[in-house]
């Protein structure tokens, strides 16, 4: 905990006693706008602290949310023997509108994987293994994202009148998304789990980027320009982590 807290030390004062005592894992951010506590996927509780932000304030926000931690906490203990069976048998993408049973078969033989049919998944793996089976679930997540994400962002670039010069999608897991400065945008697989108005903010979000790449006064008056309601749905994104499913993330080996 030391070494998360070094960032407070750095600027000369001492660490808040709040937050020592809390077992968060800490990271400053220089594009966070306020302070945030999130589940961070899989197993994780961060607490993201804009850079810059005085320490009394952080002591006095882990105070006021200390409920909230404590409960996060005990929930994600709750989990710890669900991990090495976390399959789901059913998955809800909010983002498209579409929800699927899924079904887990053997096969001698056979590689792992995932075959969608109308409403159901079918599962196949050569015996009794869960990784595998998790790892063809997300290689058809990602599937269904890139299928999904990447035109309805492109549609969303006509109206920003900025068009991407390229467009990954990935599964992450600190980002929903990213531009860089050669204009590529990044989606995270995992906004399929959100809702629609969330994503399409995200887009323009990332979009607005090409307009500006940083975080400001021109950038913001962009988002609102393109999105009005943008700060309610920046928070929603920030605080969406917590509703995707264990296995998009699993633990490493």
């Amino acid at each position: 905990m030391a070494e998360q807290l070094g960032l407070f030390e750095s600027r000369g004062g001492s660490p808040p006693a709040d937050l020592a005592q809390t077992p968060l894992s800490v990271r400053e951010s220089r594009r966070a706008r306020y302070l945030t506590l999130r589940v961070l996927p899989p197993h994780t509780l961060e607490l993201v602290v804009p850079q810059g932000t005085r320490a009394s304030a952080v002591n006095a926000f882990v105070r006021d949310h200390r409920q909230w931690i404590e409960d996060a906490r005990r929930e994600l203990a709750q989990c710890q023997p669900l991990r090495a069976e976390g399959l789901p048998t059913r998955i809800e993408l909010r983002a498209i509108g579409r929800s699927w049973d899924v079904e887990y078969r053997q096969a001698p033989g056979a590689g792992a994987r995932c075959r969608p049919h109308d409403t159901s998944l079918v599962v196949t793996t050569a015996a009794a293994d869960r990784r595998n089976a998790g790892a063809a679930l997300r290689g058809w997540l990602l599937d269904e994202a890139d299928y999904h994400l990447r035109p309805w962002l492109l549609r969303e670039s006509q109206v920003v009148g900025k068009r991407p010069a390229n467009v990954q999608v990935r599964l992450q897991r600190t980002r929903w998304g990213s531009c860089s400065n050669s204009g590529t945008v990044s989606l995270n697989a995992a906004l399929l789990f959100l809702e629609p108005a969330v994503v399409r903010y995200l887009f323009v979000h990332e979009l607005c980027h090409l307009i500006a790449l940083n975080h400001s006064r021109r950038f913001w008056a962009a988002v609102a320009r393109f999105e009005p309601g943008y700060e309610a749905l920046d928070r929603r994104l920030t605080e969406a982590w917590h509703e995707i499913p264990l296995w998009v993330h699993p633990e490493p080996r």
